[in-house]
C-alpha cells in the first residue's frame, strides 16, 4: 500500500450513522415535525397541481444549486431552455439539472426500487453520467487541463484531490466507501431511521467526493431523491433553496463534519460523531424551513389574496383583460387540480358568455389548462410568472449567494 498519507478503507467514513443513543434532542423532534408537515402539506393541493409545482420546483433546484456553485442563471431563461432542450440538445449545468432531475424521478415513481437501491454506486454514477452527458469536452475540462468522463469515478483515472482543506479519500478506495453507504443506510425500514440516514449520506458522499467534479450537484440531487422516496412531500419544497438560503452554514457544517473524533466521547469511529449530529440537525432545521415556507404560501387565506394581487398587477393578468371575479374560481381550481369547465364558470358569478371570455382568457395566461377547446374538465397551471406571484422571493438571490 503506498504510502502517500491518503485515507485508503471504508473504516476511513465511520461512523455512516450516529447511534441512536446519539441523537440529539433537536434530531428527534426534527424528524418527528418533517413527517408531520409532509402529512399536511400533502393534502393543501389536488394531485395534478402538486405535479405542476413538482415540474416548476425543478426549475427552483437548478437555480439555487446553480448559485450555491457560484453560477446565476435566470429562472426564465432556465424554463425556455427546457423546453427548447429535446429539439436543440443544449447544453448547460442549469437546463440538464432540470432534466435529469425529472428524468430520476419519474423513474423512482415506476420502478420504485428498494431503499437500499437508493445508495448504491449505480445509481450515484448514473447521476453523475446524466448531468454531464450532453457537455462539450471544453465544459468538461478541469483547471489543470484534465478532461472529465462522465459517469467515470476517480478510481477510473486514479485522480486524487484536495477541496478546500479537505483531501479527499484516495481513489482506489472510493467503490469500497461506496459499498459501505448501502450497508450503513439501507438496511433501515421505518422513516425516523431512513430520514436520519439520507442526510447523514448527504455529507459522507461529499466527503468522498467520488467524481473530479460536480459532486455537489450529485449530492443534493440524490438527498432529493432520498427524500421523494420518504414521501416527504419534496416536490412542493426546494432543499436547494434553503441551503442556498443558508450557504455559509452549508459550506462551513460540511467542513466541520470532515473532523475527526474528538475523543472516547464522540462516537465510535473515524470521524467526529458529534459534527455529523449537528449537520444533521441542519438539514432538517432547512428543510423544516422551506417546508412551512411552502405550507404558509399555500395557506386558504394567503393564497387567495395573493391571486387577487396577481389579478390586480401582473402583466399577464392585465393584458388579457382578467377580472377580480376570477380570483375565487382559479383559488378552488388551484387546490383541486382540477374541475368541471361549468362548474368553474358558475364560481365567476358572471353571465355564461362573460365568464367564457374570461376562462379563455385565463387558458391563454396558462393558468388554466385545458386538453381541448370544449373539454368538460379543465386543470390549474402553474407559469414561472404567475408561481412567482403566489410563493414570495420563489427565486431570490440571497445575500449569502452573492459572496
Amino acid at each position: 500500500m503506498p504510502d502517500d498519507g491518503l485515507m485508503r478503507g471504508k473504516h476511513w467514513i465511520e461512523p455512516c450513522m450516529p447511534r441512536e443513543e446519539g441523537w440529539t434532542e433537536p434530531m428527534k423532534l426534527g424528524v418527528e415535525r418533517m413527517i408531520r408537515a409532509s402529512e399536511r402539506l400533502s393534502v393543501l393541493v389536488g394531485s395534478h397541481t402538486r405535479a405542476e409545482l413538482g415540474r416548476l420546483l425543478q426549475i427552483t433546484n437548478s437555480y439555487y444549486t446553480n448559485l450555491i456553485e457560484g453560477q446565476h442563471t435566470e429562472p426564465a431563461d432556465l424554463a425556455e431552455r427546457r423546453s427548447a432542450r429535446n429539439n436543440e440538445r443544449l447544453w448547460e449545468l442549469g437546463v440538464e439539472h432540470m432534466v435529469v432531475q425529472g428524468e430520476f424521478e419519474q423513474r423512482l415513481a415506476e420502478q420504485r426500487p428498494v431503499w437500499a437501491e437508493m445508495f448504491s454506486q449505480p445509481l450515484i454514477v448514473a447521476l453523475h453520467r446524466e448531468l454531464f452527458a450532453q457537455a462539450a469536452d471544453n465544459d468538461l475540462t478541469l483547471a489543470d487541463g484534465f478532461v472529465m468522463v462522465p459517469g467515470d469515478l476517480r478510481s477510473v483515472s486514479g485522480r486524487e484531490v484536495v477541496v478546500g482543506r479537505h483531501r479527499a479519500p484516495a481513489s482506489d478506495t472510493i467503490e469500497s466507501m461506496l459499498a459501505r453507504l448501502v450497508e450503513a443506510y439501507g438496511r433501515y425500514p421505518d422513516t425516523t431511521h431512513r430520514l436520519i440516514a439520507a442526510m447523514a449520506c448527504h455529507h459522507r458522499l461529499a466527503f468522498i467526493h467520488p467524481f473530479p467534479d460536480g459532486n455537489g450537484r450529485v449530492a443534493r440531487l440524490c438527498t432529493h431523491l432520498h427524500l421523494q422516496y420518504l414521501d416527504l412531500a419534496s416536490p412542493l419544497w426546494s432543499l436547494s433553496r434553503g441551503l442556498a438560503k443558508r450557504q455559509s452554514d452549508y459550506l462551513r457544517l460540511l467542513a466541520a463534519a470532515d473532523a475527526p473524533r474528538k475523543g472516547d466521547l464522540d462516537g465510535r469511529g473515524q470521524l467526529s460523531e458529534s459534527a455529523l449530529c449537528e449537520f444533521i440537525e441542519f438539514m432538517i432545521d432547512v428543510s423544516l424551513d422551506q417546508m412551512s415556507y411552502v405550507e404558509s404560501a399555500l395557506a386558504m387565506e394567503t393564497l387567495g389574496e395573493s391571486i387577487e394581487r396577481a389579478i390586480a398587477y401582473a402583466d399577464q393578468f392585465r393584458k388579457a383583460g382578467v377580472k377580480a371575479e376570477c380570483a375565487q374560481p382559479l383559488q378552488v381550481l388551484f387546490e383541486r387540480g382540477e374541475m368541471e369547465r361549468a362548474v368553474f364558470k358558475r364560481f365567476t358569478g358572471m353571465g355564461d358568455r362573460l365568464a367564457t371570455q374570461q376562462l379563455s382568457a385565463l387558458i391563454s395566461c396558462g393558468v388554466v389548462e385545458a386538453p381541448t377547446p370544449k373539454s368538460r374538465t379543465i386543470y390549474a397551471g402553474v407559469p414561472l410568472w404567475y408561481a412567482e406571484h403566489l410563493f414570495p422571493q420563489l427565486h431570490r438571490r440571497f445575500r449569502e449567494s452573492l459572496n
